[in-house]
């Protein structure tokens, strides 16, 4: 009994490993895409601005030359936030540190803190309840909550009164947090969709589309899961993550 038992155990290994490598080389397809889509679009608006530059230059039109300068150098920044967040994507699961106690709180105060000019200008609420501490990375844990604070914000819309909230709660053991917003919220139908590597829900908010899909790395790096909860469209969001047991 215990060779069949031994057998089974080792035959749902090998199929959670199949999977695992499954959901790996569709996101190396994914990748693979990006690359070829999202980088070529910066490097096509630089070639074509590069062109018009010349003509400028023969004209002598130099409001257009800093109008045609100024877009290039945009479309060079796009690249390059572009890569940065790639580079940062892969090191994720390979450079990690040693868990030490994180009080969310405080980690969520500071990741506030490095995007307070954003939150200042917008007049947004920011509200912190009094979350447990747990065992865990204290720098990945402040990127995922100043994405999902950034994400927020980019997603607030026209709300006269915005605000975030941003707690945790307990559930059989298990520390559950939540970023909630007052802005235009997620269809049920993006829901999924938008945790995916360089999914972007509209090409009218800046970013990379690879916010969310970090996110989700380090939590899952963690042992956690995320997911997001909207009613629909002007209703609101509320991104919700899993993390260990409050110490």
């Amino acid at each position: 009994m215990s060779t069949e038992k031994e057998l089974n155990q080792e035959m749902e290994k090998r199929e959670a490993v199949s999977f695992e490598l499954e959901n790996q080389n569709a996101e190396l397809e994914r990748f693979a895409y990006t690359v070829s889509h999202d980088l070529k679009t910066p490097l096509v608006t630089i070639k074509g601005f590069v062109g018009l530059l010349g003509k400028g230059l023969d004209a002598g039109d130099m409001p257009r030359v800093a109008d045609d300068i100024e877009k290039i150098n945009g479309a060079a920044d796009q690249m390059g936030a572009l890569l940065d967040d790639l580079l940062e994507l892969g090191r994720i699961g390979r450079v990690i540190g040693d868990p030490v106690g994180c009080d969310l709180s405080e980690i969520a105060a500071q990741a506030s803190q490095l995007i307070e000019t954003q939150i200042v200008q917008l007049g947004i609420e920011i509200v912190i309840d009094d979350m447990p501490v747990i065992q865990g990375d204290k720098t990945r844990l402040t990127e995922v909550f100043q994405n999902l604070i950034e994400n927020a914000i980019k997603f607030m819309g026209d709300q006269q009164s915005p605000r975030i909230h941003i707690g945790a709660v307990e559930k059989d053991g298990v520390v559950c947090c939540y970023v909630k917003d007052n802005g235009i919220g997620v269809e049920t139908r993006f829901q999924e969709q938008i945790f995916g590597l360089f999914e972007r829900l509209s090409a009218e908010v800046g970013g990379t589309g690879v916010g969310l899909a970090l996110v989700k790395r380090i939590i899952e790096v963690h042992g956690g899961k995320i997911w997001v909860e909207s009613e629909g469209l002007g209703l609101g969001s509320t991104f919700w993550f899993t993390l260990g047991k409050a110490t």
